[in-house]
């Protein structure tokens, strides 16, 4: 069947499923919508978890990102996985026995303050439009060139299914549908993956074929690189040979250092994925959720650095030196006398993800690391566009385009839900109407005001871009600002005994600003090349978050020790959550 028959079959059929899911698992109670009325089991919020993690960042972007950066990739593998382990083990456990299932419900309590609640809101809503603003663009990238739709067109069509579908559902049904996305992102990816280790390596397992041989042998302008050298090793003198940095060269610790510290700050507090452990009634089960989650997540993520290794490879085996018209005609044969159709260069470039520019004017595409390159392509679009270079099975596209709509869907729906979560619960609920001010408190008022914000929020993030940027540094600016001011509060919140309202508000408010003022400075005033040596140490916007965490933890302890002690009931509180209930203690301050 022809490809563009199998997209569609693939995604009706995708579709039918997670609308049936949603029918049968609609939310009945308002319990049901926020919390999933505590009756979901571990394993499956471990499932649904992992799915709202990947996004279009990690199915689309990471491997692209890391294929251009290489050793400076890392980070967004490193501080992924590794804010998992800080949510376990500092997070997940407290808040739960705490028993708010929102963010800013937590800092209102604990910091027993409207302002800081309201300041948490502010926060929590920006980060989420800007990860959503990378999720549109994912969504853009697919619509604009595997349904052949004009991108806009595609976006309107997306925003109104993601609108309606966070709107009208919940948690309940959010956990459940995800189960099945996981399903198809799984297969997707690794069934795409393993087709490209065997045609690279002696290895079908792609997280061990970066350390198999290779199969085949590869002449670079300087050399041949025979069959049976270890990929690894090819890959880095295939690379140096056309002008490439080393794959495997360390160009920038620092940032790779504070980027991977911001995104496993983020990780740790994420609203969105927090919200999922208070589907669960006990800490035991949030623990072994987190488990799962874990796990689910590195079936994905042990795949991501070889897919980035070998878009690297398959490019320069597959598209160096050949015939431009000949190519995009479907006429030029590979080594083994198959048909390698580069129809996809020409579809590709009408969509603006690949540009061809034929300096030496010879009508061939030449692929190097110097000024003299022809072929750019955008980092975002590598992982779908790898199966296409690789000429495998319209199947196995088809499904890769599947995969990567359900993680956009899994990811964008749970923002929307925390959104609508805070906005509904914390904004309205706990902060208007409980402070009495002058807004009438129906329900059609509230459904009408809420559906207009998110409506707006939604409009204005497909919309809006981060000049430059990837998909995945896109959502890195989102980590780091939740890095700066969310987790040093929460954290403080839960281990500090002697940290009270001024303490946490001015430390959130100095973190925010700090960090704010320059994201949007060096990412949208003044973003030109020369102006990077103006970063604080060399430090990136994506990683500025580690600074602004410290600074949060630095003001929130000096301010909280010259102002007064927080109340007894908070003193009871923190005792609660910090120590188990047959252990008679006294807090000592």
């Amino acid at each position: 069947m022809e490809l563009q028959s199998l997209i569609y079959l693939f995604g009706t059929i995708t579709f039918a499923i997670y609308v049936g899911l949603a029918l049968w698992t609609k939310a009945s109670s308002t319990k049901d919508f926020y919390i999933a009325n505590n009756k979901v089991h571990p394993i499956f919020i471990g499932v649904s978890i992992a799915t709202e993690w990947i996004g279009a960042a990690s199915f689309i972007s990471i491997a692209g990102t890391i294929s251009y950066l290489g050793y400076n990739g890392t980070p967004y593998i490193l501080g992924f996985t590794g804010g998992f382990v800080l949510l376990t083990l500092l997070i997940v456990p407290y808040l739960r026995k705490f028993g708010k299932f929102t963010i800013p419900d937590f800092i209102a309590q604990r910091y027993y303050s409207n302002k800081a609640r309201l300041l948490t809101i502010i926060i929590i809503v920006l980060a989420s439009f800007i990860y959503i603003s990378a999720q549109m663009k994912g969504l853009g990238i697919i619509f604009s060139r595997f349904f052949q739709v004009d991108m806009y067109i595609g976006l309107l069509s997306a925003i109104g299914i993601l609108f309606l579908y966070a709107i009208f559902t919940g948690m309940r049904t959010n956990n459940y549908t995800q189960i099945a996305q996981y399903i198809i992102i799984l297969f997707a990816y690794t069934f795409c993956a393993i087709f490209l280790s065997l045609q690279l390596t002696n290895s079908f397992l792609p997280q061990l074929a970066i350390f198999s041989p290779i199969n085949f042998d590869f002449i670079t302008p300087l050399q041949t690189i025979k069959e049976g050298t270890p990929f690894l090793i090819a890959l880095d003198k295939i690379l140096v040979d056309f002008g490439f940095d080393s794959y495997s060269k360390s160009l920038d610790l620092i940032n790779v250092f504070m980027i991977t510290m911001a995104l496993m700050l983020g990780t740790a507090t994420l609203p969105h994925l927090l919200i999922k452990f208070f589907t669960l009634s006990t800490v035991k089960d949030t623990r072994k959720s987190a488990l799962w989650a874990l796990i689910f997540v590195a079936l994905i993520f042990t795949t991501i650095s070889s897919v980035a290794s070998f878009s690297k490879i398959n490019l320069l085996k597959n598209v160096q030196n050949v015939e431009y018209e000949a190519f995009i005609q479907g006429e030029i044969k590979n080594n083994d006398t198959s048909i390698n159709n580069g129809k996809w260069l020409q579809i590709w470039q009408n969509s603006g993800f690949i540009s061809w520019n034929d300096k030496n004017e010879d009508k061939k595409i030449q692929i190097d690391g110097t000024k003299n390159n022809e072929l750019f392509i955008n980092p975002d679009i590598v992982t779908l566009v790898n199966a296409e270079i690789a000429n495998l099975p319209n199947w196995i596209i088809a499904l890769l385009i599947s995969g990567a709509l359900a993680a956009i869907l899994a990811t964008t729906t749970g923002l929307l839900l925390i959104i609508t979560t805070t906005i509904s619960y914390d904004l309205w609920d706990e902060f208007i109407y409980k402070n009495n001010y002058k807004y009438p408190h129906k329900n059609k008022t509230k459904r009408l005001s809420i559906i207009l914000i998110v409506f707006i929020l939604v409009a204005f993030a497909t919309f809006f871009t981060i000049p430059f940027y990837s998909i995945v540094q896109t959502v890195t600016i989102s980590f780091t600002l939740i890095a700066a001011t969310i987790f040093p509060a929460v954290v403080l919140g839960i281990f500090d005994k002697r940290m009270n309202k001024e303490g946490a508000f001015f430390g959130i408010l100095t973190a925010f600003i700090f960090t704010f003022c320059y994201i949007v400075y060096f990412l949208f005033i003044d973003n030109s090349i020369e102006n990077m040596r103006n970063y604080l140490f060399g430090i990136t916007p994506e990683g500025i978050g580690t600074i602004g965490a410290i600074l949060n933890f630095i003001v929130a302890l000096i301010v909280s020790r010259l102002t007064p002690l927080p109340p007894k009931s908070v003193q009871k509180l923190i005792q609660k959550i910090r120590i188990p209930t047959n252990i008679k203690n006294k807090i000592e301050l």
